[in-house]
């Protein structure tokens, strides 16, 4: 590579654009990373609530599934990082009636229900035009042997809503049609935390990268293509605060959320074909409030993790909990701290998001109605704001019901002639969709198309 040679300009410090950004430096190819945060990771992020590095906390994701062959899990074990088998199941999934202010005990039925929509979700198919929820409710029906209790369907609507993307009384997420039920993602894979977050993931992929080739709090409002294409600086990129940076290509690795919002334009526009594709793919919103605790009240075996819905009455989209205390360490043998996280989905995340006091407050309440002997006041709180963040507008992809059948793949290309390229959990064709494994694969794939265009135009 030769010193003249314009760098590559990314726009995202997730772990897609850090993936991208050390496949790039690895190759030799010049790189500036431009993250609108004060921080690295995007969606990915760890906290330390209490200020002891016992009390790390994820706001966003929990954990690495499918370990074996996830490329995430096997990064952090090149360095050691400690992991811990996170295990769901019946033994360790308890229900909570508030009506009836008493535990349910029917977590085998309740286990052989949740099974029941994985498995329909990967070899159904829902009849056209008709609910989702009415679809699996009919199966349920056939395998239970009878008309489900309202809990099973309230724990439906949960399972539903995670899949969907959106709650099951939007018209628009209940009509899903054969040909688009592709939610692959959530099978029955293994799990593992990993103790002190992903942070380590991230500090991992920015250990390769110089101070001077990332830069925070630089929120890009505009990329520029050159009409001219012998033009030095093909590619310009514009902050809010009016920098321009110039480069080769571009990596747009933004969350979906924010190319819905149109905060980057682009000039020349995207293609109409890519504008229809941003439109019509969906992204979801989870939020989290997330809690440390002296003691872990809420187990009945202390050595053993617990995980619990809550059934409101009247039935809201919130109730679960888990237990992710095995990632509150500073890392390999440090201390750890009880941690508990209360996860909401649509439409009450956006709730979530701009009430965080109100949302630790009702979280509480049911935790102290739950445990009614044995509650605690926590030591530190906190909640996440994904739906109304800029940087993010929301947490994950989706199929939609206006989402067509290579959508994903069509958002993944690369548009203005090969320079502007797209990575992100959105852009994880074949793996990973919505998951920090697929997001760095795309972050890495969009790297190795710049490469291979450098090398040929260097050979020619």
């Amino acid at each position: 590579m030769t010193q003249k040679q314009k760098p590559v300009i990314i726009v995202g410090g997730g772990v897609s654009g850090l993936s991208a950004a050390k496949r790039l430096k690895k190759a030799g190819v010049p790189i500036i990373l431009l993250e609108g945060r004060d921080r690295l990771g995007g969606r990915v992020h760890t906290v330390d609530i209490a200020g002891n590095q016992a009390s790390w906390v994820e706001l966003g994701p929990f954990w690495i599934e499918d370990h074996l062959t996830n490329p995430a899990y096997h990064l952090l074990r090149d360095i050691r990082a400690e992991v811990h088998q996170h295990d769901i199941g019946p033994s360790t999934v308890r229900i909570y009636d508030q009506r009836s202010a008493r535990w349910l005990g029917w977590t085998t039925t309740l286990w052989a229900f949740i099974k029941l929509g994985w498995s329909f979700s990967r070899f159904g198919k829902l009849r056209p035009n008709t609910s989702t929820f009415n679809n699996l409710g009919e199966r349920i029906d056939v395998v239970l042997g009878k008309r489900p209790k309202r809990e099973h369907l309230y724990l439906f609507k949960i399972f539903s809503e995670s899949l969907n993307g959106g709650s099951t009384s939007d018209t628009h997420q209940n009509q899903l049609s054969d040909d688009l039920w592709e939610f692959t993602n959530h099978d029955e894979k293994s799990q593992v935390l990993i103790s002190g977050g992903f942070r380590l993931l991230v500090e991992l992929l920015r250990d390769s990268l110089s101070a001077d080739e990332v830069m925070l709090s630089q929120t890009v409002s505009r990329i520029s293509i050159q009409q001219d294409t012998s033009a030095q600086a093909p590619v310009q990129v514009a902050t809010a605060d009016g920098k321009i940076f110039e480069g080769s290509h571009v990596i747009v690795t933004v969350p979906l959320g924010v190319l819905k919002a149109g905060t980057i334009t682009f000039d020349p526009p995207l293609p109409t074909s890519k504008q229809d594709v941003i439109e019509r793919i969906g992204f979801g919103s989870v939020e989290k409030v997330v809690m440390t605790f002296k003691n872990s009240f809420w187990r009945r075996n202390p050595q053993k993790q617990d995980h619990f819905f809550s059934i409101p009455d009247p039935i809201a989209s919130h109730g679960s909990f888990f237990d992710v205390s095995m990632s509150s360490g500073a890392g390999p043998g440090s201390p750890t701290s009880p941690c508990l996280a209360s996860v909401f989905g649509p439409p009450k995340a956006a709730w979530v998001a701009e009430n965080p006091e109100a949302a630790v407050k009702e979280v509480l309440s049911e935790l102290q109605m739950m445990f009614p002997d044995t509650f605690e006041p926590p030591v530190a709180t906190a909640a996440s704001n994904w739906t109304t963040s800029p940087f993010s507008g929301g947490c994950y992809p989706y199929t939609s019901v206006d989402t067509q059948p290579g959508d994903f793949i069509k958002f993944a290309e690369p548009t203005h002639d090969g320079r502007v390229l797209f990575a992100g959990d959105t852009c994880a064709v074949g793996v990973g969709l919505g998951y920090v494994e697929g997001a760095m694969a795309a972050g890495e794939r969009a790297a190795d198309l710049i490469i291979a265009t450098v090398t040929d135009s260097q050979s020619a």
